[in-house]
């Protein structure tokens, strides 16, 4: 079969290809499997990872990773609010639904993109309406919300894992914080870590090679690793796609 003609597409369609191609091209200068990684931290494309990369995070209970979700949401509204805090308020919330919706659009909505999206939604109208949505309430409602207008997301495994993940740390995380020894920022992440690990035991994906201690210990370790280079490939990566490494 051959595709010998197809339409442009609409003008966010083809913005979000731009950018994907610019942060594509920002990490040309990496090696091939670093290039790799940094696609499926930043936009959750995993088409070029090498079987033997994608099978060590699987068995270390690490793929959360690869898929966009929360964590990137959270870092694109961090780089977004300065210039949405200077907004009134009406056009602060559009302007938070706009750059919301255009990450769901970059990163192809991927099931775990948009509840976390969803969910960010919730929380943004509710605060900009004087009703702040507590963290479980803006999971229910966003999570409510995805399934009226698309059922079958019932059926994808990443967005129930996805969804059980942020039950797990919203019901549990800050009561197992609260109880653990050590330091604070240890114990946040050790109870996020096992909150989540716990929620999504019961399904397929969460069963790694490394038994229940593995996956602990890798996320404890991989994911200040994974924070730095999320925000290298988010904030650098226009700037070398546009200018060239050396400006970045």
């Amino acid at each position: 079969v051959a595709v010998t003609d197809w339409p442009p597409g609409g003008p966010v369609a083809r913005a979000a290809n731009d950018l994907r191609r610019t942060l594509a091209r920002g990490a040309d200068g990496l090696p091939e499997r670093r290039r790799a990684l940094l696609a499926g931290l930043t936009l959750g494309d995993d088409r070029e990872q090498p079987p033997d990369m994608a099978a060590s995070f699987r068995a270390a209970g690490l793929t959360h990773l690869l898929a966009v979700s929360g964590q990137n949401v959270a870092f694109v509204l961090t780089i977004a609010a300065p210039g949405l805090s200077r907004l009134r308020f009406g056009p602060r919330l559009g302007g938070t639904l706009a750059v919301l919706g255009g990450f769901a659009v970059v990163t192809r909505a991927e099931p775990s993109v948009l509840r976390a999206v969803a969910m960010a939604g919730v929380a943004a109208t509710g605060g900009a309406l004087g009703r702040p949505a507590a963290s479980g309430r803006a999971l229910a409602l966003g999570v409510a919300g995805m399934i009226l207008v698309d059922p079958l997301l019932t059926t994808s495994l990443g967005f129930r894992l996805s969804v059980v993940g942020a039950a797990g740390i919203v019901v549990a995380a800050r009561r197992l914080e609260r109880r653990l020894p050590g330091p604070r920022w240890f114990a946040a992440s050790l109870a996020v870590t096992v909150a989540a690990q716990a929620a999504g035991a019961p399904l397929p994906a969460g069963n790694v090679v490394g038994g229940p201690v593995l996956p602990l210990a890798a996320n404890l370790l991989a994911a200040a690793a994974a924070g730095l280079i999320l925000a290298r490939g988010v904030a650098r990566g226009p700037v070398a796609g546009r200018c060239g490494v050396g400006a970045a």
